[in-house]
Parts: structure tokens; sequence; C-alpha cells
């Protein structure tokens, strides 16, 4: 987890599963609830994500969204885990970026 004046990043290990959603899911609901302006969840070294991964996202994009924080997920534009997203619409659900900076500048505030 990493923090910033402009958001909190929670990084996902290369691989969740069952054995470690949950504790993923803490950490991501514990950023939001420390009062992080808005969430980036980074799969980008992710190589693996069942559906507990996925679930874990989209908890947190409710939780979010209660609180009225923004959210990206950074998924890499290949991959399995790129495509499991894709199968379950994970893209009509939360915002998606290639890339970290991507997510970092969609959450840079505007300047006049």
């Amino acid at each position: 987890m990493e923090t910033t004046e402009a958001h909190g990043t929670l990084t996902f290990p290369a691989e969740v599963d069952l054995g470690n959603g949950e504790a993923i899911h803490r950490q991501a609901v514990a950023l939001l609830d420390s009062g992080v302006p808005a969430l980036i969840i980074d799969l980008s070294d992710c190589a693996f994500c069942d559906s507990s991964g996925l679930n874990v996202i989209l908890r947190s994009q409710v939780r979010a969204t209660e609180l009225g924080v923004p959210m990206w997920v950074v998924l890499p534009s290949r991959g399995i885990v790129r495509r499991i997203s894709e199968i379950a619409g994970l893209q009509r659900r939360v915002a998606i970026a290639p890339d970290i900076a991507t997510a970092r500048e969609a959450l840079a505030p505007v300047r006049p």
C-alpha cells in the first residue's frame, strides 16, 4: 500500500485467490476508510486473479462509491488477468487504466 496527497494505491500480489483475497480486501477498505481522496488498485504485476480478486475490486468499488472516492484499476492490456476481467465484464463496473501513470493522470486535479 502507498498513499500520497492525491491517492492511495493498493498493489495486488502476483497471485490473488481465495487464500489471500479477503486480506487484500481489508487493505483496500483500510485505505478508503483512512480518507484517501482516490484509490488506485494496481494489477500490473498480478499474473493470476480468480473470482476472489474480482470480488475484491467490485467490493472496493462499492465502498469507494459510498464514500464518494474515485477509483481506478490498473489492468495491463494483455494477459490472463486482463482476459478474466473482460469475460467478467469488469470494465463495465470500474474505471480501467492500462498503466499506473494513466490512472494517476486521470485522478490529477484539473488546473485552471
